[in-house]
């Protein structure tokens, strides 16, 4: 069982392009670096990253029965995910910008990892849009071998987290030169695009 590299690279590749797109998760990820400082960031894209794995791993082991019953009641999990952004936009909206302790920011770090874990997996048309990249790459064939598939699982986890450190890093460097002000500021913006992101998938989700 030797490492295909091309194979890898493939997989590094798809998880580049499903964590790249701008939506709630890179608006999170970006204030909360802003706010908090690159680790905060770096731990949200990691939920995220999780998530991709989870929905890339149904469709490149070919668990179609999983995967079909999500993206069926896909409408609930896009319901939950609204109603989830109008939480953490209101929250966003309303927070002090204030330093925590150790033990708080431990447990804000968990909060960070599950929270955007929660809303990338309220989309599971991920699982189509991988299954359509893997077609693209020619990697359909690689189902029937699960090691070729762990592979392909492991790259698109490396692609996406590659991502999301790279805008932390990026993003952390205005994270010390902004004042409280700013900060407060920046947070209310935030805010309310992410609630109004939770708006506008609440209704796309009952349309």
């Amino acid at each position: 069982m030797n490492m295909d590299l091309t194979l890898l690279l493939k997989g590094f590749t798809v998880g580049i392009a499903v964590a790249v797109p701008v939506g709630p998760v890179g608006l999170l990820c970006t204030q909360r670096t802003l706010s908090y400082g690159r680790m905060h960031g770096m731990i949200s894209g990691l939920g995220a990253a999780t998530a991709d794995v989870i929905y890339v791993s149904l469709a490149a082991f070919g668990l179609t029965l999983v995967s079909n019953f999500m993206v069926e009641q896909q409408m609930w999990f896009r319901l939950f995910g609204g109603i989830f952004l109008c939480l953490l936009g209101i929250r966003i909206f309303l927070a002090k910008q204030q330093k925590i302790g150790s033990l708080a920011e431990k447990l804000r770090h968990v909060g960070n990892y599950t929270s955007t874990l929660l809303i990338t997996l309220s989309n599971p048309m991920t699982i189509l849009i991988s299954a359509a990249m893997f077609a693209g790459l020619g990697l359909v064939g690689s189902q029937a071998n699960w090691y070729s598939s762990v592979q392909l699982v492991f790259g698109v986890f490396l692609g996406s987290m590659l991502w999301w450190i790279s805008l932390s890093l990026f993003v952390g460097v205005f994270h010390k030169k902004a004042g409280e002000d700013t900060l407060h500021l920046l947070a209310r913006i935030f805010g309310s695009i992410i609630t109004a992101l939770g708006i506008f998938v609440i209704i796309i989700a009952v349309l």
